[in-house]
This record gives structure tokens, sequence and C-alpha cells, in this order.
């Protein structure tokens, strides 16, 4: 007797299984303890991340990375000073679309002496604006604004609030 072999189509069901198979193998974490991240564009550094734990998570549909807090970013300008300073608890990077969605407990310490506290912010890195739909208090050396919804830069030199309330100290 002799066998030969030879090659046939494959059931659905064995299609499925060979599927299932390579998606587990498109599927990637990565953890980090005391992560320390810089970006630098063009040789200048732009920005510089620190987080307790960091989780990144790839597969065909998602990729994140995760940080838990606390987590300081330190933002720089176009010189490659330090300009602005972020605290949360947490973060969640896209970097597809260069996002960073910062939660609980998030300050922002800009320039002029300003500073934003709220729960939520995202943050749209390429195009250097930041929003949130949540509560919020800026605070300036003369000025405290509550409002509930901002839209601006990063820097806070420009903003749009929404629902604004607030005191002022007029000389």
């Amino acid at each position: 007797m002799i066998l030969t072999p030879s090659c046939g189509e494959l059931s659905e069901y064995e299609n499925q299984q060979v599927d299932e198979a390579l998606s587990d193998s498109l599927f990637s974490t990565t953890e980090s303890w005391g992560m320390n991240m810089e970006i630098l564009e063009e040789e200048k550094l732009k920005l510089r991340l620190k987080s307790s734990y960091t989780a990144s998570i790839k597969n065909e549909t998602r990729n994140i990375t995760k940080f838990s807090g606390p987590v300081y970013i330190e933002i720089f300008n176009d010189e490659g000073e330090p300009e602005t300073e972020v605290y949360s608890d947490s973060a969640v990077y896209k970097p597809d679309d260069a996002t960073f969605e910062l939660f609980g407990n998030v300050e922002v310490l800009a320039p002029e002496n300003k500073r934003l506290n709220t729960q939520y912010l995202m943050w749209l890195r390429n195009e250097d604006k930041v929003s949130t739909p949540e509560a919020l208090t800026i605070v300036t050396l003369t000025d405290s604004i509550n409002a509930i919804g901002l839209e601006g830069d990063s820097d806070l030199r420009n903003y749009t609030l929404k629902e604004v309330t607030g005191e002022t100290v007029v000389n």
C-alpha cells in the first residue's frame, strides 16, 4: 500500500480554528513598572512622561497604552524648554492618533501661573488641543473660574469655557 499526501480544502470549522490561532498570535500586551518615557521630534524633547505602571495593548482593532499613577507629563515648547506640567491618577494613550485621555485629579500647570483642575481631560497632542466636558476650575494669580466644559490650547493661553461662574479681584 502506498500513501500519498494530498491537500484539500479546509472545512468551515478548521478555517475558524486557523483564524482564531492567528488572531491570538496578533495580540500582544507589554507591562512595565516605574515607566519613564521621552518623545523627541526633530531632535528636540517634546514630552516627558512618568508613571508607576504601564500596560501596552495591541491587536488588530486596538493599540493603546494605559498608565497608572501617579502620572506625570511634562510638555516642552518649540525651543525644548519645559512649558506645561500635567498630573493625573491615570491616563490612556492612543498612538495611532496621538491622543491622551487623563483621568482622576487632573491638574495642569501652565505658563503665566495658570492652573486647571478637572477629573477628565483629553489632549490631542498633534493638534496641541485639550478639552473636557467635565466640571473644571482655572486659577490664575488674580482669578478663579469654574465651568463645565472646556476647549483650548494645551498651554491654556487660548480656551473657550462653557457654563461659567467665577470670581475676580479688581484693584
